[in-house]
């Protein structure tokens, strides 16, 4: 277990994820992820879905293995357990207190090597902002041939384009909005930023989710039955990777310990820039 800290303060554990259930796609997570006051922001096997685990690369099915965990969309019977479960096995972690660094292998469902995906997680703290960045990068690199991934869309339920960096958000049953920039259907937006703003019971907590300029995916976002968001790698349809090929999924959290509007997260995602 390898922590990520701003000053003396831990503000997010990455853990291996090998001792998940094999039904629930074993992987590497973030989890607890914390605003600098404390306030925690990931959940991991919620009872609604027990395969959300914090932070992590979540994607739904590459080559006919499942990494998202839980049942398959099957059409047009609907979801069911299917003994398709992939599994991520990291290697060893090069790290800092604000830098993680490592090599993760996908291995299919028959225990294949699938793919070779080097991440690199970095925490970066946002003085004037009274903030701090979570940065999540994922190089996946087709090393033993093409990929297809998939998604429940791609299986045939429209709007169910999920999976890929996927971030499971605490607070169940907490008031949650979700905004996007210039407004409108947050569901499928390709806006470069995602705000959350929770009212908790300590006073409201805010997480602005973006995306790096230029290679924007539409959002997957829920904020009722349970709150979670993050790109969609197959929104609706495949998304192919030639053998010897790259895929880089990015995804930056900012963690407030307030309440900011649509304004804020705009000029906050410019400043994101910097540290890109």
């Amino acid at each position: 277990m390898t922590s990520l800290r701003i000053g003396t303060r831990e503000v997010a554990r990455y853990c291996d994820g090998q001792d998940m259930p094999a039904q629930l796609s074993p992987r590497p997570y973030l989890h607890p992820v914390t605003t600098l006051a404390g306030e925690t922001c990931t959940e991991v096997a919620p009872s609604d879905h027990r395969h959300h685990y914090g932070v992590s690369n979540a994607v739904v099915e590459i080559n006919g293995s499942m990494f998202w965990g839980g049942g398959s969309y099957v059409h047009p019977d609907g979801y069911q357990l299917l003994d398709n479960h992939g599994r991520q096995v990291g290697g060893p972690v090069d790290a800092t207190d604000h830098m993680i660094n490592q090599e993760v292998e996908f291995l299919a469902c028959d225990g294949s090597h699938l793919l070779t995906e080097q991440r690199r997680i970095t925490a970066d703290l946002l003085p004037a902002r009274e903030a701090w960045a979570l940065g999540w990068h994922s190089r996946m690199i087709a090393d033993a041939g093409a990929l297809t991934i998939g998604s429940p869309a791609t299986r045939g339920r429209t709007g169910a384009g999920y999976g890929g960096l996927f971030w499971r958000v605490s607070g169940e049953q907490v008031p949650t909005t979700a905004e996007v920039d210039g407004g409108g259907e947050v569901l499928g937006s390709t806006s470069p930023w995602l705000l959350l703003v929770q009212e908790r019971p300590s006073g409201p907590v805010s997480l602005l989710l973006a995306q790096r300029a230029g290679a924007v995916l539409p959002w997957f976002v829920r904020t009722t039955g349970y709150v979670g968001a993050g790109p969609a790698v197959a929104w609706s349809s495949h998304r192919h990777v030639a053998a010897g090929q790259t895929l880089d999924l990015h995804l930056t959290g900012v963690l407030l310990d307030r309440r900011i509007d649509a304004a804020a997260a705009r000029t906050l995602y410019t400043e994101l820039e910097d540290l890109s």
